[in-house]
């Protein structure tokens, strides 16, 4: 019975990792440029002890676990705003910042930005929005347009280039904080764009998270939840009375 105990016990663990990567999904559903985390488990057909007669090497039973967590980096809907400072991307485009906490390059497709008290051109509280060259952008206004390729016309004439980078869609990538993300198995971060894109300004991208999939899925996981803790109860109860005859017995 206690291959059982533990069975329902590491149910419970899995779920609550699965859980807790689905309220985070709910929790930043209108975050800008979010974009959706999945838990990917073990498949049943992988560790299912009477069938395969897998044991570790130990001679116990694998159970069943969280693989990794892949990030759905498609592109979500977009806003309208009319705003100089938001802009958004199609095709599969990051912005590049310079993170305040760590000066590290990395990628958002979050266009919310903003102007600070330097004149740079910011993401909020995460760093310096970055043109082509690694550079930070310092405007000093926010009367300016971008062209569909990223380029940015100050009304007195200055131009900066946005630096953008490029990962191919279904790429699996590194979430850092604040929405930033970076490529992993060193893609670069920069260099040339193999397809076409666009840049809108006046516009921002929603997350592509899906409410409605994300609480089926919440539903569906707090469910197994729910059965796997009403079976370790059961399995503590049988553990107790077999305790309680063999005590008896002796």
């Amino acid at each position: 019975m206690l291959r059982g105990y533990y069975t329902a016990a590491n149910g419970m663990i899995n779920e609550q990792r699965i859980m807790n990567v689905i309220t985070n999904n709910l929790a930043n559903a209108k975050t800008a440029g979010y974009k959706s985390d999945e838990a990917i488990p073990t498949t049943f057909a992988e560790k299912l002890l009477l069938i395969r007669g897998d044991h570790s090497d130990t001679g116990t039973i694998r159970y069943r676990t969280i693989d990794y967590t892949f990030t759905d980096t498609e592109q979500g809907t977009f806003e309208n705003t009319d705003s100089r400072l938001d802009m958004a991307l199609i095709g599969n485009v990051y912005f590049n910042i310079e993170q305040y906490r760590t000066g590290e390059r990395l990628l958002t497709r979050n266009g919310q930005f903003t102007i600070n008290a330097e004149g740079y051109l910011t993401l909020g509280a995460c760093g310096y929005v970055l043109d082509e060259n690694g550079e930070r952008i310092q405007l000093g206004t926010a009367d300016f347009q971008v062209d569909r390729f990223g380029q940015i016309t100050v009304d007195d004439g200055r131009v900066f280039n946005l630096g953008l980078s490029y990962i191919a869609g279904g790429t699996d990538i590194e979430k850092v904080d604040d929405n930033l993300m970076r490529p992993y198995q060193d893609t670069p971060i920069g260099g040339d764009i193999p397809e076409r894109y666009r840049v809108m300004q006046g516009w921002f991208e929603r997350s592509n998270v899906d409410v409605a999939e994300e609480t089926i899925k919440a539903m569906d996981s707090q469910h197994v939840f729910t059965a796997c803790s009403t079976a370790l109860k059961i399995i503590n109860s049988v553990n107790q009375m077999a305790a309680n005859d063999l005590a008896r017995i002796n």
